[in-house]
């Protein structure tokens, strides 16, 4: 026979350790605020690699020239002023090193390159002039950049970066890879006092950091600008929908359970949401798009937990309706142990990889789902069945009041006989 534990033994201490993180949490919110991403504030969201320039290419030819960068080749695409276009791809695996991929450039019509880095650099360290086709002109040749290694590399920090950048306001920056790389996530918030920010920002970024770093060494992968309404209503809009899945839950579980269980349910994901505000606020992990995706995720994760201890308990109480409700309780959620363990352990493993092995957002959402499946678990056996004990106790009570307090039938006066 299975052991059963005594669950409701520890659920005085259980919720009030939940309650003292929870009031930590909100006080932590209140008094120190969130580390508030660019989502959900209007500034300048900036993907910059610190890279040297390996050639400059020009074009000076009829029509127009577009070239884009793979890991791959390099391809060139012609367009005629009469609409006709011819592109031009040239193999690294063919042209191995960077002063055989400039002759081969030279070979496309009107195209002209001006070597920077050695000729015996390798081609596939070859990088773009971004992420999208850059079009080549004559009169501003188009820098391409390498992904240098050893002594060639620039040597870049998150330091140096903000004491480059302190003039353009609240800064917020963010490796992107591993210690090698060379690429930063560069958040500038707008402050609203410039009412052309979104549209010198980024010039004022990259030339603060070319005093620096040298103006050809700012490669501009993605540059995104996100405006104050955008922001404010994309705030509002994660809290009505978080507060619309818990509405959602409280309906489901009333339909398939009692109101008590489904208010437990609810107190439960809520409990875990509250948890995880305070280990964003006290870790300052930066709130975005991505950690409300993550809480969204542990909601439902949470509630599934809840939803399938609730049904063991349920039948418990159904198959020995004359056992103490504890007494099915604790059998309900023992039963349920070593599913929770397994189903647990599976997220935790796949949270554990995606943290270890991913950077930047991702990293910060593995983080939040491992904390999360924690603290889903912990609530689905100490706090939501700590309620629907509570319920039932006070239910019971209420029961043998009403019972003691009933009024004793008062016998018939006899009737006064007639003289």
């Amino acid at each position: 026979m299975t052991r059963v534990i005594q669950f409701d033994k520890a659920f005085k201490f259980t919720v009030a350790v939940s309650v003292a993180i929870i009031l930590a949490g909100l006080v932590g919110a209140g008094v120190m605020g969130f580390h508030m991403g660019v989502d959900f504030q209007a500034g300048l969201n900036s993907d910059i690699e610190f890279v040297p320039p390996s050639m400059n290419v020009s074009f000076a030819g009829e029509g127009t020239m577009s070239l884009s960068v793979s890991k791959a080749d390099a391809t060139f695409i012609a367009r005629a002023p009469s609409g006709a276009s011819t592109s031009y791809t040239f193999a690294f695996d063919k042209y191995p090193t960077f002063q055989a991929l400039s002759d081969a450039f030279k070979t496309v019509p009107g195209v002209t390159v001006d070597l920077k880095a050695p000729g015996s650099t390798d081609s596939k360290l070859l990088l773009g002039a971004s992420q999208t086709d850059a079009q080549i002109k004559a009169d501003i040749a188009t820098v391409l950049h390498y992904d240098a290694v050893g002594g060639a590399a620039l040597a870049v920090t998150v330091e140096g970066i903000r004491g480059a950048v302190k003039d353009s306001g609240d800064v917020s920056i963010q490796r992107v890879g591993d210690d090698s790389s060379h690429e930063y996530m560069i958040r500038v918030q707008d402050s609203g006092k410039d009412p052309a920010f979104s549209k010198t920002i980024i010039t004022k970024l990259t030339a603060e950091l070319g005093k620096v770093y040298g103006a050809d060494n700012i490669l501009v992968n993605k540059s995104d600008f996100v405006g104050a309404r955008f922001s404010e209503n994309l705030a509002k809009q994660a809290i009505w929908l978080t507060l619309g899945t818990f509405l959602l839950i409280l309906l489901y579980c009333s339909f398939r359970f009692k109101p008590n269980y489904a208010i437990g349910a609810v107190l439960s994901v809520v409990h875990d949401a509250l948890i995880m505000v305070a280990f964003i606020v006290f870790t300052r992990t930066e709130f975005n798009t991505t950690i409300i995706a993550a809480i969204l995720t542990i909601v439902g994760y949470s509630i599934n937990d809840t939803i399938v201890i609730y049904d063991r308990i349920r039948e418990k109480v159904k198959y020995n309706p004359g056992a103490p409700f504890r007494e099915n309780m604790n059998r309900g959620v023992t039963e349920c142990l070593a599913r929770t363990f397994i189903t647990s352990g599976t997220v935790l493993l796949s949270a554990i990889a995606l943290f270890i092995f991913c950077t930047g957002s991702m990293k910060d959402f593995a983080l939040c789902i491992i904390i999360g499946v924690v603290t889903g678990t912990y609530s689905s056996c100490f706090i939501a069945s700590a309620f629907v004990d509570a319920w039932e106790i006070i239910a019971h009570k209420n029961k043998k009041a009403l019972k003691g307090a009933s009024p004793a039938v008062a016998a018939p006066k006899p009737k006064a006989e007639k003289a």
